[in-house]
């Protein structure tokens, strides 16, 4: 019995560090890091807020489809990290029902490559596990789900920028 407290005791330990890691990551990708910034409705800077000329869009340029789609699993994927930090696991299942249904989309398969289908099998698998977790109310469970999910999306997204992307004819790439 000892020995099974101590095993659930590490697990909460790896579980809580690995959302802590996540969370760390997240938040210097964003680069929000100690400090607030104004945002707009769409999760975008305020338009007073200084930009970088590299990120900086015309106006009138409209963001590209896939763009689009993949914000909409960032914000998905944002909810997933909400609910796991503020312990709110139906949050967390919201978030994972979002990108199930992405993932039925046209849009979310880039390739027709088998290293990225399995890319994509393993990631939506990686969610369903989440979604069964968060309703099976296990923060532990869902913690290592989300994890698992984000290194999976990682691995994919590294794959898709050094070889699909690598392969596109430079005016496409951008």
């Amino acid at each position: 019995m000892a020995t099974r407290e101590k095993l659930m005791g590490g697990i909460r330990v790896v579980a809580v560090s690995g959302v802590t890691i996540c969370l760390v990551v997240l938040a210097t990708l964003s680069g929000t890091v100690g400090q607030e910034k104004p945002v707009s409705d769409a999760g975008r800077p305020a338009p007073d807020e200084k930009l970088p000329a590299a990120r900086i869009r015309n106006d009138q340029e409209k963001e590209p489809v896939l763009s689009k789609f993949m914000r909409q699993k960032l914000n998905a994927s944002n909810l997933i990290l909400e609910g796991l930090v503020t312990d709110d696991l139906k949050l967390v299942e919201e978030g994972c029902d979002v990108l199930l249904k992405m993932s039925h989309e046209e849009k979310w398969r880039i390739s027709n490559d088998m290293l990225y289908r399995r890319f994509s099998t393993e990631f939506v698998d990686s969610v369903k596990d989440m979604k069964e977790k968060a309703s099976r109310q296990s923060i532990d469970g869902t913690s290592l789900a989300w994890i698992n999910a984000t290194m999976t999306c990682l691995k994919c997204h590294e794959w898709v920028r050094n070889t699909v992307i690598a392969d596109l004819p430079g005016d496409l790439r951008n």
